[in-house]
């Protein structure tokens, strides 16, 4: 099993441990509250175990029963980050690459998470369903590995190996309950002697971000 492999998987099954994380679920918290054709106004949220109260700093909202409700949240977003591939341009004539190598990265930035409660109408009475989506946007930083051959340098050695790497960048993620994924675009930076004629040396990348929260 190749490293990034695992360590999404890692991530992934790491997301049970969070279900109470306040990004992932709405919890007792300041919110912006709406009903449709309503004003947003903030509001503080008691989740019970059969209802949701809202309420104001000075007083009760009026609720309208069985109409959809709409929750928002602003926050510092902290990511544990993992770059499930990188896509590289060609470059010196070097065929374009779509490289899956190691790497671990901290995404800080700032997210927007929305919940509303869907009210519909069955035969079997009146259901309700709260749903999450959120959007990040912010920076990251972290380490890696990449191989390094006679091909990724020019000719310029004739060693391959693999080299240790610093990466930075910006990433756009969306949430869809606790998962994230979206979409970075990074620059990486060979450590080693090699790091002179490493062709990708500070050449952009896209990749496909995957997040877990922290915070």
């Amino acid at each position: 099993m190749k490293p990034v492999l695992a360590l999404c998987i890692l991530l992934f099954g790491s997301c049970a441990g969070f279900k109470n994380s306040p990004k992932y679920q709405l919890q007792n918290d300041f919110y912006l509250f709406h009903q449709p054709g309503q004003k947003p106004t903030r509001v503080y949220v008691n989740v019970k175990e059969d209802s949701i109260v809202v309420t104001r700093v000075d007083q009760t909202v009026d609720v309208v029963r069985g109409t959809d409700e709409f929750f928002k949240k602003r926050t510092l977003d902290i990511d544990v980050m993992s770059i499930a591939f990188k896509y590289r341009p060609t470059v010196f004539d070097f065929p374009r690459q779509l490289n899956t190598n190691f790497n671990g990265n901290i995404f800080i930035g700032y997210r927007v998470d929305r919940f509303w409660l869907d009210f519909k109408q069955t035969p079997a009475g009146t259901s309700k369903q709260l749903s999450h989506r959120a959007i990040t946007v912010g920076a990251f930083g972290g380490i890696g590995n990449t191989f390094v051959s006679p091909w990724t340098t020019g000719n310029r050695i004739a060693d391959e190996y693999d080299g240790f790497i610093l990466s930075r960048g910006f990433a756009t993620m969306v949430g869809l309950n606790n998962l994230t994924v979206g979409i970075g675009l990074g620059w990486d930076y060979l450590t080693d002697r090699d790091k002179s004629v490493w062709i990708y040396q500070n050449k952009p990348w896209v990749g496909l971000a995957v997040g877990l929260n922290i915070n």
